[in-house]
């Protein structure tokens, strides 16, 4: 979840400075613990623990409404917030994508569309944060991450979870239908976002 003003100090000479406080706030130790978190999940996965991987994978993903949530509530919205909030989302998602694809779960153009996504979408918000822009956020963005953290959660307990047959062949298309729907608004959201950029810097 975006967090909103900035907390860069400047230095003496004028460069933007991060403090250790800046790191130090509950928002942002929630996002970075959401990226150890998954890669730990992972790590677990291949090490021959892929229920350890469930439960840590899925505490992570749901972080993800925790930080922002945390940031309004205790007035701690930053700019690297913001940034470690949209980072954590990217590596979250897309490990765990890239998991779930590797394990036969998900087609691999799933993953290509995801990264392709984010890239454009970093470039979109890198190019808005120099020029001094804002690229206000989008009901599709946050439907889409939605769908996406949900899908995967429903795919990855077919893999791992020992269910009949019958549920887990019902259980799998839901999950690819859920991630479908979640990949299309996340390119809606980018498209959005860079028509509200192609907007603001006329």
């Amino acid at each position: 979840m975006a967090q909103g003003a900035s907390s860069v100090r400047g230095s003496g000479s004028g460069a933007p400075v991060i403090g250790r406080a800046d790191l130090a706030t509950l928002p942002n130790i929630v996002s970075l613990a959401r990226i150890v978190g998954v890669a730990a999940a992972v790590l677990f996965y291949f090490a021959g623990y892929p229920r350890v991987f469930l439960v840590l994978g899925t505490a992570a993903c749901l972080t993800d409404y925790l930080d922002g949530y945390l940031a309004r509530r205790l007035s701690q919205e930053s700019v690297l917030g913001a940034m470690l909030d949209q980072a954590a989302d990217s590596f979250t998602t897309g490990i765990a994508l890239a998991l779930l694809v590797v394990v036969g779960g998900f087609p691999f153009v799933f993953l290509v569309i995801f990264l392709g996504r984010e890239f454009w979408v970093a470039t979109v918000r890198r190019y808005a944060a120099i020029n001094g822009l804002e690229i206000p956020s989008h009901v599709s963005g946050k439907l889409a991450t939605g769908f996406i953290y949900w899908s995967m959660l429903v795919m990855a307990v077919v893999l791992i979870v020992d269910m009949p047959p019958g549920l887990a062949a019902s259980l799998a298309p839901v999950a690819m239908i859920g991630m479908t729907v979640g990949l299309t608004l996340s390119c809606v959201a980018g498209w959005r976002y860079t028509r509200s950029l192609a907007g603001a810097s006329r």
